[in-house]
């Protein structure tokens, strides 16, 4: 290694330690004051190509186009979300009351039984070896049980912090409102604004990120939405059709768990399969075996026609932004680390920085 190539692997490495600290204390100690701006932000350049397709077609000023767009988005989020959520608390705060009874009169039988069975045959090996494991499992199963009972406590508590805070959350809501209306009328001065502040360089790899992000992240991104909505309607259908209590909450919790690397519907759908089927629930544990192979079959069909752009990032890297995010940054870290990740790779990739090989 010359004297050259030490001097740049300090220096990445400089850059790499300093981004890091920059992006731990604006995430951990400034983003919660900012993030109205954010959300304003983000919400005014999704808005931005509507916009530009209404006034190809209506007279009039780009500012009152730019103002209806963001209050129709509004008003549209504003009635689905009554919908859904209403539809969506009612049945989540069933599912809530019937866990126990599901648990003690189905779960813990099963349970229990399973702790027979492995002791009856450990007996055969180890009189001791069976005592303990019968120790280790009974311990769980009371484990189990106290978080059920202790379930409607835990979600009181959330509840009433919830409430306590909702002041603050509506002022937060507002003042999203407010700046992505502004931030719509004003974009294009707001971007001068910012790139008259920062050097010639930045603005040349920021326009490129920004290029890339919009080009190919965003429509990912978009992507991955239209087949999650399409997962979720799927697996309401079928678990309809199967005629199962709280379709939508667990439909919806399946569909967003599917996004996730690894985990997928077959980490819900499969065991809770197994389990109706040995439970003798035969017609349910193998409908949702159907259902799980259904899904999986129509996800491999319209995912390549929908995302259309692999981005090639591995699912290690993936699964560890994720981690490193949801570590360091909660469960915004969560959802920006992997976007981070992307864009590092893009930035790598075309030379603008080099941070490994």
């Amino acid at each position: 290694m010359t004297l050259d190539d030490k001097k740049k692997f300090i220096i990445n490495i400089a850059f790499i330690i300093t981004a890091y600290s920059v992006l731990y204390f604006v995430f951990v100690y400034v983003i919660h004051w900012i993030m109205p701006f954010i959300v304003g932000f983000l919400i005014a350049l999704s808005l931005r190509p509507i916009a530009k397709f209404i006034r190809k077609y209506i007279k009039g000023t780009g500012k009152g186009v730019a103002i209806f767009v963001v209050a129709l988005f509004y008003a549209f989020v504003a009635i689905i979300l009554w919908l859904f959520i209403t539809f969506l608390i009612t049945q989540l705060t069933d599912l809530i009351y019937a866990m126990p009874n599901l648990y003690f009169n189905k779960v813990e039988p099963l349970l229990l039984e399973f702790n027979d069975w492995i002791v009856a045959n450990t007996e055969l090996i180890s009189e001791d070896a069976a005592t303990t494991l019968s120790q280790v499992i009974t311990n769980g199963i009371n484990y189990i049980s106290d978080v059920i009972k202790n379930a409607s406590i835990n979600i009181v508590q959330i509840a009433t912090k919830i409430i306590s805070n909702f002041p603050l959350y509506l002022i937060s809501v507002i003042f999203t409102i407010v700046l992505s209306v502004f931030i719509s009328v004003e974009y294009d001065n707001i971007i001068a604004f910012i790139k008259r502040q920062l050097p010639d360089k930045f603005n040349s790899t920021f326009e490129e990120s920004r290029v890339f992000l919009v080009g190919k992240v965003w429509r990912m991104i978009k992507s991955y939405i239209i087949i999650m909505f399409i997962t979720f309607f799927e697996i309401l259908v079928g678990l309809s059709f199967l005629k199962v209590k709280y379709a939508l909450p667990i439909a919806a919790i399946i569909a967003i768990l599917d996004i996730m690397p690894v985990l997928g519907t077959g980490g819900i759908l499969i065991p809770w399969a197994i389990v109706e089927i040995i439970l003798k629930n035969y017609t349910l544990g193998f409908g949702l075996l159907a259902l799980y192979l259904a899904v999986t079959v129509i996800r491999n069909v319209i995912e390549p026609r929908i995302v259309g752009y692999q981005i090639g990032l591995h699912p290690i890297i993936t699964i560890t932004a994720m981690y490193a995010g949801l570590r360091l940054f909660g469960f915004f870290g969560l959802l920006i680390a992997p976007i981070t990740a992307i864009v590092v790779k893009y930035l790598n990739d075309t030379g603008k920085i080099n941070l490994y090989k």
